[in-house]
């Protein structure tokens, strides 16, 4: 196996993913580095060596990961942070150019992932099952009064649950919107990479049933190879905290159909409810390695590892041969110590 040096942005506190690739690496001379807007993340100290970034935003911030790329001659690129791989995706093609293959979805799927709206229409249109969906608060209001049952407001943009309430009454129904757009708006203020002039609030029909994470895994030529479902037991601050591997084939049915419509490259993460009835509706589409990946890795699926063999032309399935059902994980508290002597300053640009 060659030398596969790996760079994961937007790091944060990920430090398992970096200790999941280390592990990937070991024994091929093969490094993982990081790199994070701010210091001090326990995702920058598990790693081989990293550098401070400018932000996303920040008109010097593909010049800065450029230069890593070709300092540390990285073959694959991972970006952990939804409103940093926009940014990556559409300078692709300087990063083909210096040998780093980004990992990632093209800018449509992205965008059709970070959009709540257009996931719910994309979905749509290839038959994936979503809650009925709307940007308008007379037409819920409408749905609500011919149908009465809760709705669930939420940032068209948003993450992390911030913003989402749910609405039991037309009253409830106005309150929520109005409120959730207020925080939406704010946020988006702060991120070039909303569009401000389009209404900033999703209403969805409230469904009742058991929810379930599943990472759908794409190669790195973007075919898709498995999807892996975790049944929730516990979220905390919109991430799973606690979950189950399962069978659950009608969820892996429409997660394939939504990777072979993505052609995305590694992993996408994809947050599901089961209704009563039995159908699998889609929730929101994560364009990366999400939260709830953990539990499909310490089940016995090592996306990462099939990441890196991929890279080596190795395409066989022992990346995923251990994959055991009814595995019940729960996240613990780690801390780790911060070592002065690592720390750096903003990357030069290319």
């Amino acid at each position: 196996m060659r030398e596969t040096n790996i760079l994961l942005t937007a790091v944060g506190r990920r430090a398992y993913l970096v200790e999941y690739f280390r592990e990937a690496l070991r024994g091929t001379g093969g490094k993982v580095y990081a790199a994070n807007s701010i210091s001090g993340t326990t995702g920058l100290e598990a790693a081989d060596d990293f550098e401070i970034v400018p932000r996303s935003a920040d008109p010097g911030y593909i010049d800065a990961l450029l230069g890593l790329c070709k300092r540390w001659r990285i073959s694959l690129l991972f970006s952990l942070h939804d409103w940093d791989a926009p940014v990556i995706a559409r300078n692709r093609d300087r990063f083909l150019a210096v040998g780093t293959l980004p990992v990632m979805g093209d800018t449509r799927v992205i965008s059709a992932c970070l959009d709540k709206y257009s996931t719910a229409v994309e979905m749509g249109r290839i038959g994936v099952p979503v809650p009925w969906t709307s940007i308008s608060l007379s037409e819920a209001s409408g749905m609500m009064a011919e149908h009465p049952g809760s709705m669930v407001v939420k940032p068209r943009w948003g993450q992390g649950s911030i913003g989402l309430f749910r609405a039991c009454s037309e009253q409830e129904l106005e309150w929520a919107f109005n409120l959730s757009g207020a925080m939406a708006r704010r946020f988006a203020a702060s991120c070039p990479e909303i569009d401000v002039s389009l209404p900033q609030v999703v209403v969805q029909r409230f469904v009742s049933g058991e929810e379930y994470g599943c990472d759908i895994v794409n190669g790195l030529d973007g075919e898709f190879r498995r999807a892996f479902v975790k049944r929730k037991m516990g979220m905390r601050a919109g991430e799973t905290d606690a979950a189950e591997s399962v069978e659950m084939p009608a969820v892996a049915a429409a997660a394939e159909r939504i990777g072979r419509w993505s052609r995305h490259l590694g992993c996408m993460d994809s947050d599901w409810i089961v209704g009563d009835d039995g159908t699998p509706y889609l929730i929101e589409l994560n364009p990366r390695f999400g939260g709830g990946y953990p539990f499909t890795h310490l089940s016995g699926a090592n996306v990462v590892k099939a990441c890196v063999d991929w890279a080596n032309g190795i395409d066989d399935w022992s990346w995923c041969s251990g994959f055991r059902t009814g595995v019940r994980i729960g996240k613990a508290i780690g801390m780790r110590i911060f070592d002065d002597s690592r720390g750096r300053h903003h990357a030069v640009g290319s």
